[in-house]
């Protein structure tokens, strides 16, 4: 059955005058969250302790800033980098398939800028079974399904990634950007055993000791564009709370009214009992960010602490605001990184039919279950 579109469009309008309604509730919300952001610039010791004793303990995340709050800084001007990006796909296990097994394509993209050393496009493509992620794994049988490929092919991301960036590094100025989160939440779930995630900390752990290891010629960054966190709101809330009925305001509606386009950002660090929790599992890795504004995008970009020196963030400001420039307010490697690792719909396709194929070739034949026969005999 198709969307009744003659439904749709006569509820349209409503739904759009509601809206404008949440966003004029929105204005009042947000000019109180920058006085109160005004209110924690004017004595940022005693603000932050007010918000960390409000908010210690609580599940509610939250971020204190370094230093001044509302602080923004321009762009610096871009030196000679070498920017290196890596992205990941996935084909998860799939219970009907006649060899239960993963596929995980990891794009990658090395830039030179004003150094030597030639542009690198490709990707590594990688196939296992099932069982090859559950071997030893504990309860991860009865984990959600893809959880396994999912916490491999984020593993396998950062790892890329630093096989590119260490020779980089090496010879020059260089910065890593990965897209999304820094750290792989899924480090810490309640849906899989500590046994079945043990291996992926420590290869986790490996990858960051061994960037940490380049010193200041590297900088990285997680960039999460369009970010809907409300860390720093959240101490907002605490200075002065919002007014009764408001919708619920992100950090980035915050500073979309503070941040020229091209600055970013104080550096804040993030508080919550997860990421704490994240955060033990991988010593000495803790997590700073700081909002950039890309045109009318203020992206989310998170970093090691250990890689926040004036240098290193400098260089990772400049880059990724050049970035974003030569890619329509994304950043270009990401972009050519994604592009990279793409597993398209035809690709799943052709995977899928290839892996049947073959199988039958080894005598391998499924059993349909009634699912499958009721999708091949569809009939009223």
């Amino acid at each position: 059955m198709t969307l009744r579109m003659e439904t749709v469009a006569a509820e349209l309008p409503a739904l759009i005058a509601r809206h404008e309604e949440t966003r004029a509730a929105a204005g009042a919300a947000i000019e109180g969250a920058r006085a109160a952001l005004r209110q924690w610039s004017d004595d940022p010791v005693a603000a932050s302790a007010r918000i960390e004793r409000a908010l210690a303990g609580q599940s509610i995340p939250y971020a204190l800033a370094e230093d001044d709050p509302a602080a923004t800084f321009p762009a610096p001007p871009l030196g000679p980098v070498t920017v290196v990006a890596a992205d990941g796909s996935s084909i998860t296990p799939d219970r009907f398939s006649t060899v239960r097994c993963y596929a995980i394509n990891i794009g990658h993209a090395v830039l030179p800028y004003g150094v030597g050393g030639e542009p690198s496009l490709d990707a590594v493509a990688e196939v296992g079974l099932d069982a090859d992620l559950l071997e030893g794994a504990g309860d991860m049988r009865q984990a959600p399904r893809g959880l396994a490929t999912r916490i491999l092919r984020d593993v396998r991301e950062l790892e890329r990634g630093i096989e590119l960036a260490l020779p980089a590094a090496a010879a020059g100025p260089a910065v890593l950007l990965l897209d999304g989160t820094l750290l792989p939440w899924d480090l810490h779930t309640r849906q899989a055993s500590d046994e079945a995630l043990a291996p992926y900390r420590t290869r986790t752990i490996e990858a960051l000791d061994s960037l940490r290891a380049c010193g200041e010629a590297l900088s990285m960054g997680a960039y999460i564009s369009a970010s809907a966190a409300r860390e720093v709101v959240a101490g907002l809330e605490v200075l002065a709370p919002p007014p009764p009925g408001a919708p619920p305001l992100t950090d980035g509606d915050v500073f979309r009214g503070l941040l020229a386009p091209g600055e970013r950002s104080a550096l804040f660090h993030s508080r919550s009992s997860r990421r704490g929790s994240v955060e033990s599992l991988l010593p000495g890795h803790e997590v700073a960010l700081f909002y950039l504004r890309v045109g009318d995008d203020i992206a989310r970009v998170e970093l090691p602490a250990w890689a926040a020196s004036p240098a290193q963030l400098d260089r990772l400001h400049a880059t990724l605001v050049d970035q974003c420039e030569r890619c329509e307010g994304y950043p270009r490697a990401l972009q050519e990184a994604h592009e990279q690792a793409v597993i398209s719909a035809s690709d799943r396709q052709q995977f899928e039919r290839l892996l049947d194929r073959l199988a039958g070739d080894a005598g391998i034949r499924p059993a349909l279950n009634g699912k499958q026969h009721s999708k091949r005999r569809r009939s009223i």
